[in-house]
Order: structure tokens, then C-alpha cells, then sequence
């Protein structure tokens, strides 16, 4: 199964090294709109604009994200801030909702059911998962294709999430859902993929010790976890142990780590393996020890990505994951400014 959980990095652009990202938000007739909602994608920086339009985000690092910009009843923007521009003016165009063609067939499933599954693959069955409360489910809705065997599921608002467990409030834009089987199916013994991407920004409820704790332990052995600990090529048995194959395998021989002082992230060079591969674009793959019990696998379709400060890598749609890591659904979702 793979398993990509993205923050809408697919195909977007970097921001550098600015400290301060500041701007204006407008509609098309230059009317400011006031209380729009701007944050960096998948973290807990963010603010509104006043009634002037203007904004003003600080970072305390570079960060390998987008600038989300959202108003209710207008069209969401992405935003890739590069060098040393320091303004950006967002003109945000009105959305204009049209009727979506009804097609009447029989769906093998009821809406309780296919809501169930959705929440299950989306925020997880573990503690956290199951913790986790979506504020306004109804604005969810499905769509099974029989013949195909895939269940999609969309909002066109954002969905608003409650981590009872870890203490955040996550506001996430859903991009993408679908899980595909390999027969009419709502079960997970029958699914060959499941996929889901989208936008977040994080509001941190309590910060007492319990759920800092709890926050640590949803860290610990995350994707997040591990490309931090790549670029700090940091790897032992309390950590992070590579292997290929079934044999344990040094880092240093497969990944090529380096600095650029013009450039703010790691970039680093996969080498080519050059047996084992079946799968077409293969680039190298390897299976991952956390602490001695959790396995895991991660595929690389490409030889080169970089990494930021923050563990948030590039070409997210050429590197997957599988096995125990993509269990850590959106219930152990942190901020990728945690710990930072």
C-alpha cells in the first residue's frame, strides 16, 4: 500500500530564506478582504490580514512549504515566495459554485458506511486516530465507482479537526482522497492503495505535559523523525536503522548529504542501485528499523531532493513510504515546526 500524505507539495516551489513574508489580500475590484485566513501549509504560522488587507507572517527559518491564502467564497491561492521579495499583493478571485451533474446508480455502500471507512483510513484507528473528532463531517461527501472499485471522498470547505489527544485544532483543506480495491469492497484486507492530500495549519489547544508526551511519541519514528535525522545523518538502534534487504546497510554508502551557504536546505543525492529493482524509475530502496520494532520501507523514483530545516523533503510524488510509518495517520499529524 502506498501511502502519500502530502501538505500540497506536488508539483509547487520552495520559500527561501525569508524571515518575514508580508502582503496584501484583495478581491478583484482591490476591496480588501478583511479576515483572510494566510498560513504556511502544515505548520502553526499563521495570522489574518486587517482591514486594509495587509498581512505580516514570521518565520524563524526557511521552510520547504506553500503560503496558503483563504476566504470564505473566493478561490484558495498558493503562494511561492522566492529570493529576497518581501511583499506579496494576493488578488483572490470569487468562486462561482456551479451544479454538479447528478448520476443516479446504485451506490453499494451507505453514507454511515463509506463515512466510517473514510475516517478510519484518514485519521487512524490507533489513540490518537480514534480521538480525533471532524467538527463538520457533513460537509463530506463520496463517490464509489463500482466498476473500478474506488472510493473518493471531497469538501469543498475545510475540514475542521479536534485532536483530543494530541491538543491541536488543525484546520485541513482536503485535496485529495481516494482508495482503490481490488473488488467492491469497503474493507481494508481488500484495498490495494489509499491515498489522501490537502493543506493544514495547526492551533495548539493545551500544551501541558501529558500532551507534550503525547505529542513526542507521535514524533518519534514519523516521516518528519526521519528525514530530520537523514540530513543529520543521525542513525543507531534507538533510532533509525537502514537496511538492504535483509541486511543492515551503512547510509553514508547510498545517500550524499550536502550544504549550499547560497542555498538553505540539504540537498541530497540517492545512488542508484544497480540490482534488485522491479519497478520502473526505481531508484533505490530500502527497509527502515525505528527502535527496534517498528518496519518499515521507503522507495525512491528519483536521485535527487532536498530537505529543509524543519524534515519536510521535495518531490514528495517520487518518494513513498509503506509498512509501520504510514500508520501515523492524520491523528499523529504534528506540525512540521515541531520541536523547532
Amino acid at each position: 500500500m502506498r501511502l502519500i500524505l502530502l501538505f500540497f507539495l506536488l508539483f509547487t516551489k520552495s520559500i527561501y530564506s525569508q524571515i518575514t513574508i508580508e502582503g496584501f489580500v484583495k478581491d478583484t475590484n482591490q476591496i480588501p478582504l478583511l479576515g483572510a485566513s494566510i498560513y504556511i501549509d502544515g505548520t502553526t504560522i499563521g495570522t489574518t490580514n486587517d482591514d486594509k488587507g495587509y498581512f505580516l507572517l514570521t518565520l524563524s527559518s526557511t521552510i520547504n512549504s506553500v503560503v496558503v491564502i483563504s476566504y470564505f467564497g473566493f478561490i484558495t491561492q498558493y503562494i511561492a515566495t522566492e529570493g529576497t521579495q518581501k511583499s506579496i499583493n494576493i488578488v483572490l478571485t470569487e468562486e462561482i459554485k456551479s451544479l454538479k451533474e447528478v448520476i443516479v446508480q446504485q451506490c453499494p455502500f451507505s453514507r454511515k458506511r463509506m463515512l466510517q471507512f473514510f475516517k478510519e483510513q484518514f485519521l487512524g484507528t490507533n489513540k490518537a486516530g480514534s480521538d480525533c473528532e471532524i467538527e463538520n463531517e457533513d460537509e463530506i461527501y463520496f463517490d464509489y465507482d463500482s466498476k473500478n472499485f474506488v472510493l473518493k471522498a471531497y469538501s469543498d470547505k475545510p475540514l475542521l479537526i479536534r485532536n483530543n489527544y494530541l491538543s491541536y485544532k488543525i484546520t485541513y483543506q482536503l485535496v485529495d482522497f481516494q482508495c482503490k480495491f481490488y473488488k467492491i469492497s469497503l474493507n481494508t484486507s481488500d484495498m490495494l492503495s489509499s491515498l489522501y492530500a490537502g493543506t493544514s495549519f495547526f492551533t495548539a489547544i493545551e500544551n501541558d505535559k501529558k500532551f507534550i508526551k503525547r505529542r513526542d511519541a507521535s514524533y518519534f519514528g514519523s516521516s518528519l523523525h526521519f528525514f530530520r535525522n537523514l540530513v543529520a545523518k543521525k542513525w543507531g538502534k534507538d533510532d533509525f536503522i537502514l537496511f538492504k534487504g535483509s541486511l543492515m546497510t551503512n547510509p553514508d554508502e547510498h545517500f550524499v548529504i550536502s550544504e549550499d551557504v547560497n542555498n538553505p536546505f540539504y540537498k541530497v543525492n540517492v545512488v542508484k542501485q544497480e540490482k534488485g529493482l522491479n519497478k520502473k524509475g526505481l531508484v533505490a530502496e530500502f527497509n527502515i528499523l525505528y527502535n527496534n520494532k517498528e518496519q518499515s520501507k521507503i522507495s525512491f523514483f528519483r536521485e535527487a531532493f532536498f530537505v529543509d530545516k524543519f524534515g519536510l523533503f521535495s518531490n514528495y510524488n517520487d518518494i513513498f513510504f509503506s509498512g509501520d510509518i504510514t500508520k501515523r495517520k492524520i491523528g499523529d499529524l504534528l506540525p512540521s515546526n515541531y520541536g523547532l
